[in-house]
Parts: C-alpha cells; structure tokens; sequence
C-alpha cells in the first residue's frame, strides 16, 4: 500500500536528558573523491564521518558546520538504560504510576507555574532507578476549551517533573502520558541507525517500450551496481540501483517502495503495545486538577507578531478553541474576505510535506476567490498552484523533496527545497512557509542536521539580497501511534527533529508556528493530520505574520 505524502504508517514538550551515542551499521561508501575535509580531531568528526557512510561525498563543511553538527548530535543524545537488554517485566509501566501535583493544597493564580511529579515503576511495581522515559504532558479544562502543553524534566533516576504555566482561570485539569518508555526508545535509537533502508523508495526508467523499476534510498547498500543521482547544487546525495537494459538517465519518476518488516529482536516488541506502554495515560494520586484563580496583575499587550522573536515554550495556549501565543497578538481570520485582503498582492510559497500542504487545502477551501488550478497533479503530491487575479495573489505547494513518501511523482515535480528557495528573487511581496521532518524520522539524525544546514544556507542568501522576504516555519506535530507507526514515525523521532529544527534557525529572521504544542495541547485525539480547527489556528499564526497588527 503507498502512502501519498504522508508519514503515517499504512494501517512540547522540553525534555533535560543526557545519553550516549548508538551503533552505527556501516554501509560501502561510493568511489568518488570525498570533498568533506576532517579536522585532526577525530570526535569532531565523527558526525561527517558518518554521513559518508550514506553517500555524502560531495558535500563541503565548513568548520562551523562541522562543529555545529557535533554539538547539535550532543544536544539530543538520550539516556539509555544501563544495561542493553532488559526484561520486559523490568520496563516502564504506566499502569503501575501515578502523578502528584505539587503543592496542590495552595492557592493558585494566572500566570503562576503548576508542578507535578512521578517516579517511573516497573511491570513488577518495583520504582526505576533511570530515566529516559519519553511523557507528553498537558492541562486543560474542557468547559472552556482549553488547553496548553507541558515541559518535561527527566532527573535520570526515575523521576520526572512536568512544569506548566498556569494560563486562564478556572478548574484545571492535568494529563500525563507515557509515550515511550526508556527500553521502547533504545529499540527505536537502534532502529534509525542500523536500518536507514526500512523504508525504501522507487524509481521508473523508461525509454521507448523498455520499462524498468528498481528501489532507491538515501542510504542504499551497495549489493549491487548504483545510479548516483546526487544533486549537482546542493550536494545532496541520492542513489536507485542500475536498471538491468536501460541507463541511469533513463529515470522518469520517484515514489514510495515500502516497509521493511520483522525489525524488532528478542523482547523489543513488548515495548510497542499499544493501551499497553504506547500513549497510555498515567493517573494522578490524589486530585488532578488545581482551582485557578484570576490573576490580581494586569495584563500586557503582546504587541505585533514578526520574525525574528524566540520561540517559547510554552509557545501559547488554546482558550475558546482559539490559540493564543505568549510572544505576539494573534488575529483571526474568520472571514474569506480577511484572508484575502491579508494575501493582496502577494506571492505565497508553500514548501513541505502533507502536514502543512494541508494549509494551502484550507486555503482554498475556504476562500471562494483563491482558485485553485488544474495542472493536472494528483491532489497528494503537487506541485499546486492557486490564484487571486483580481487581487493579485499566488499560493504555490512543492513537496520538500526527497526522501519523501509519495504517489509517483514526476522528477521535475520534486526539486530539493535548497534550489527552489534559491531561484526566488523574496522581496516584501513574497512568504515562504515551510516544514522538513517525519520524512527523515527513518533516517540517521546526520542526514537531517545536513539537509537543514543546506536549506538554512539558501535562507540567508534569500534574505541577504532580499531582508524583505517573510519566512515562516512549521514545527513538526504529534500523532496518533499504533504499533507499527512507532517504528517509523514515533512522535519521539519527530521530536529530536524538531529540537533540532528550532536550534538551527535560532538567532535567524524567521517566524515559527508552533504545530507541536498547538497539537499536543488541544482536546483532539492525536493525528497526523490535525483536524480543521487546529490547521485554522495554525493558519492564524501563519497569517498574523503576514499581516501583523497596525499597532503594538
């Protein structure tokens, strides 16, 4: 079954961890002439080095993306169990914990911080001495339509703490969830280092009558003769294995191959159940809720929204299904006409995958004028193209590019994010948005931090000819996890990508909006592709900074 530009399988948390590095399987470089220089210390290699193994030989680092990538794979190492394999009666088990609320006894207002606190047990009810744990946390209050995420604290002896700031007023609710426990994880931190290939692509060559399809990867084995389709611009590597009768340059199309099965080894999968120690919700001791009283302080204007401003966390809040972030004043767009007269006479860039094609859907959707035109694409691949012509307004969609999970796709209908955000000419007429993520959850970390230097690269150069062009980044976002979507598109790797994401484009004249706590914090069962009222909030933000507010 083919998934069309999805990360699901077929059928903010902030977390202060530490943790060592996983195996690596090595797989047979190509014979080029490798252009990565490697300093004389090696531990500052070691993340080129592996790159290598994938078939970057054509990349140039400078030091500072050497060193960048060196401290970016230290930022999100993870803690490991102490010993490689333990039993499952010795795992996490949520059923066996249960939360307190810290101080709940005293007087809460707006604006102040609520604490809870839990010690991990065992399937035995025997306390854990280790952390690694991975928890969701959030507060809500139903009646309002309220909600907000949580930060995690891993003390890496079994106990955690979830921080929350305490936003409206009213009977508060906490929700704490297990989604991955510390020995699931180490089976997922193997998974993406030894089995890069477990999802693998296709391609079509075709001349004439002669038509041949062979698999293609990022990280191909070489078990046999390669077609290397490296990227001549950006360096970025990509290889189909030799059709038997026709060249390499034969090839016509890039789609989705399929799953690789049976991964899992000796008790791996106790560790994948779901209802079991997948999303499963942790119970308070006691009261889970705390009464919040008005905040006797006044209230500040937040001001307009622009890039540049530091990403939160917490990023905001929902109250009355509307999101309401902590740095700016986000305005509603609930009317075609609003959208419209925000988007007058600009050219709108939408670069991604299916997560945030979704926002081009509601836009063309919801406003009547923004036609949507046929150039005869499927509706889950692109590129697509709408427009305004009374109002001058163009929305165009590109999937970001291999690797991508996709319908067949022509080749020319997927140019890497890198040169298409290069052939731009920005200016203050033009947005770009854009998100990268759950299409490298299958892939060592290596490969993304280099695909996000390529792209962040192609953004300076964008705003230095151009400083008027707006730029606005999606984060990643949660979704829902049976067993075997854990293996490929755990919320866990989406969030190492998008700690990831948001550190490299720190300090940089970008704007985010905040699709992991926007999805972690509603009401909404958790899902790929976040219902209508999330992706119109999400849109919200979006446009709020396009349009900023007149005054503040």
């Amino acid at each position: 079954m083919l998934i069309l530009n999805s990360c699901s399988f077929p059928q903010g948390n902030k977390y202060s961890t530490s943790g060592s590095e996983a195996n690596w399987k090595s797989y047979p470089a190509l014979k080029s002439d490798p252009i990565i220089e490697h300093p004389k210390d090696k531990t500052t290699s070691l993340w080129t080095d592996r790159l290598l193994q994938c078939g970057y030989q054509n990349q140039r680092f400078t030091p500072e993306e050497r060193s960048e990538g060196t401290i970016l794979m230290k930022m999100i190492e993870w803690p490991k169990p102490p010993k490689p394999a333990v039993p499952f009666l010795k795992s996490s088990d949520p059923s066996h914990v249960h939360f307190v609320i810290v101080n709940s006894g005293k007087t809460f207002y707006v604006g102040d911080q609520l604490q809870v606190m839990l010690r991990m047990n065992d399937f035995e009810g025997h306390p854990k001495q280790y952390g690694g744990d991975y928890l969701q946390g959030r507060i809500h209050t139903p009646a309002l339509k309220a909600g907000s995420a949580g930060t995690v604290v891993d003390n890496q002896n079994g106990f955690y703490y979830i921080n929350f700031n305490l936003s409206w007023p009213g009977k508060v609710e906490v929700s704490v969830s297990l989604v991955h426990p510390s020995e699931g994880i180490q089976a997922l931190d193997r998974l993406r280092n030894d089995w890069p290939e477990r999802v693998y692509f296709k391609s079509t060559f075709k001349s004439g009558d002669i038509s041949e399809t062979t698999v293609c990867d990022l990280c191909l084995p070489q078990t046999e003769p390669l077609c290397n389709f490296t990227d001549p611009r950006t360096g970025e590597p990509w290889f189909c294995y030799k059709p038997q009768k026709l060249p390499c340059s034969a090839r016509i199309n890039h789609m989705m191959g399929g799953y690789q099965q049976k991964l899992l080894k000796g008790e791996e999968g106790h560790y994948f159940q779901s209802g079991v120690n997948v999303k499963k919700r942790i119970l308070p001791s006691g009261s889970g809720y705390v009464i919040v009283e008005p905040s006797p302080r006044t209230g500040t204007d937040l001001g307009k929204c622009f890039p540049g401003k530091p990403l939160l966390s917490p990023s905001g809040f929902y109250y009355q299904d509307q999101w309401m972030a902590k740095t700016c004043n986000i305005q509603r767009f609930d009317t075609p006409a609003s959208i419209t007269d925000c988007l007058r006479g600009k050219k709108v860039f939408i670069f991604g995958d299916s997560t945030i094609r979704q926002w081009f859907e509601y836009l063309i959707g919801f406003v009547p004028d923004l036609r949507k035109f046929d150039l005869g694409n499927s509706p889950k691949t692109g590129p697509h193209l709408a427009l305004d012509i009374n109002k001058k307004i163009k929305v165009e969609y590109y999937a970001h590019g291999k690797p991508i999970r996709i319908a067949p796709i022509s080749l020319q209908d997927l140019p890497f994010m890198a040169n298409k955000l290069d052939d731009i000419k920005g200016g203050k007429s033009t947005v770009i948005a854009f998100t990268i993520w759950c299409h490298f959850n299958t892939f060592p970390v290596e490969t993304y931090i280099r695909r996000l230097q390529n792209i962040r690269r192609s953004i300076l150069r964008l705003l230095d000819r151009s400083p008027d062009t707006l730029i606005v980044i999606k984060t990643a976002n949660v979704q829902a996890l049976p067993r075997q979507a854990s293996l490929y598109n755990s919320d866990w790797y989406s969030y190492q990508l998008d700690l990831l994401l948001r550190k490299m484009f720190e300090g940089i004249k970008v704007a985010f909006v905040d699709a992991w706590e926007m999805t972690i914090a509603h009401y909404l069962p958790h899902n790929l592709h976040p219902k209508r009222v999330i992706i119109k909030n999400e849109v919200d933000v979006f446009l709020s900074y396009v349009c900023p507010l007149k005054k503040g």
